[in-house]
């Protein structure tokens, strides 16, 4: 697993988290790393899902789940338990209700990531998206480990331009946030999923004061 990954941004002493999404054991790895030492906590989640993982027991039974998803978390189940919401999220949570802290977005609200996703994503992808957990079950990905299976997972997924764009301007946007974030704070935890990572560091190293 790879541990915290330490930026200076504005003076503030930025650690990032890179997590696996859906995996359960990653719910004690960011509890571990989420001491109170930090005057802000922040998640790779747009407000409304921040919302959501706050409420996740009261909203457990009406989620649904689209085929792409189910396929992801078929293979990820070889690497352990899985769950929904992500537990490395629900973990930065629970972190921040025992501190009386806030959970602070960095992605896109919906509003955003629909506006941005119509100017970017082409009619043809969207049909191509319809068809990709059919064709995902019969490809073959790295499953080295949880990492590595992630950050094939996701090159498949974006593998057109529209959706690679997509993922670019969400790492643009979670770096910027991180960049206003930091104006305010002296110490910041901001757990990410792995394959956003390299993107976020890429646009804050142009900022980092290090």
């Amino acid at each position: 697993m790879t541990e915290k990954i330490r930026v200076s941004v504005n003076g503030c002493a930025v650690d990032l988290l890179p997590v696996v999404m859906g995996l359960v054991s990653e719910y004690d790895r960011v509890k571990d790393a989420a001491d109170d030492g930090y005057d802000a906590f922040a998640a790779s989640l747009g407000k409304e899902d921040v919302l959501a993982v706050g409420l996740r027991d009261e909203l457990k039974d009406d989620q649904d789940f689209e085929d792409i998803d189910i396929v992801y978390m078929h293979y990820l189940g070889k690497f352990g338990e899985t769950d929904i919401p992500s537990p490395a999220f629900s973990a930065l949570m629970d972190v921040c209700n025992d501190l009386s802290k806030p959970l602070l977005p960095l992605d896109m609200d919906e509003d955003s990531y629909s506006k941005v996703y119509c100017e970017l994503i082409t009619t043809f992808e969207i049909l191509k998206e319809g068809r990709l957990a059919k064709k995902a079950m019969k490809k073959r990905f790295d499953m080295s480990s949880p990492e590595a299976f992630a950050l094939s997972w996701d090159a498949f997924v974006n593998d057109s331009k529209g959706f690679r764009g997509l993922a670019s301007l969400r790492e643009k946007y979670m770096a910027n946030r991180i960049k206003l974030l930091t104006k305010n704070s002296d110490r910041m935890l901001a757990v990410i999923e792995t394959e956003r990572i390299k993107g976020v560091l890429s646009v804050l190293g142009a900022y980092s004061d290090e």
